[in-house]
């Protein structure tokens, strides 16, 4: 009987420190926008553009996506976890899940992806 309480209350714990340590859509911009403006730079040095132009460019693109994640993102709570998604041409995409005050982004070739495809359009 021990046993058995010991473990409800284990659980207990480990679920309310779940639920207490979710982060915020703040939180899961910020690691999106990171990720999306790492991208930007390395795609600005495969390019060989340097000085004023790369500053500016990189710059506006960064302006872009950060605009694009305040509009577009969408915090989808679970309770334990949650779920940043974006509405990617009239359907959702998942770009980031946050649990235990850390967010888990998508990798830098999607993130390539979804820059190369909404970002002229913005």
């Amino acid at each position: 009987m021990k046993k058995f309480l010991f473990l409800l209350v284990l659980l207990a714990v480990i679920a309310g420190a779940l639920v207490a340590t979710c982060p915020d859509r703040e939180a899961h911009r910020v690691a999106v926008k990171d990720v999306m403006s790492g991208v930007i730079n390395s795609e600005m040095d495969n390019q060989s553009i340097n000085g004023a132009l790369a500053s500016i460019g990189t710059a506006v693109a960064v302006s872009a996506v950060d605009a694009y994640l305040n509009s577009k993102l969408i915090i989808r709570d679970h309770t334990f976890y949650n779920v940043g998604v974006i509405d990617y041409d009239g359907e959702f995409r998942m770009v980031s899940v946050g649990v235990l005050n850390h967010v888990f982004t998508i990798s830098e070739d999607d993130a390539r992806q979804l820059i190369k495809d909404k970002l002229p359009s913005l």
